[in-house]
């Protein structure tokens, strides 16, 4: 169950800091394909949501 919270904790983090980012960046054009943090983002939250199904299958 730990590994569950780490999780979810770590997925929890990466949508707070996407929320932060694109927050500071609404002031700009900001295109979200071509923004490296945003990408980076966006691939950390598919990593955490990935991840919960093969440790729960185990």
């Amino acid at each position: 169950m730990p590994t569950t919270t780490r999780t979810d904790a770590a997925r929890h983090e990466t949508r707070a800091l996407l929320r932060a980012h694109l927050a500071a960046a609404s002031g700009y054009r900001h295109l979200t394909r071509h923004c490296p943090v945003c990408h980076r983002l966006l691939r950390l939250a598919q990593e955490a949501a990935d991840a919960v199904p093969e440790q729960n299958a185990s």
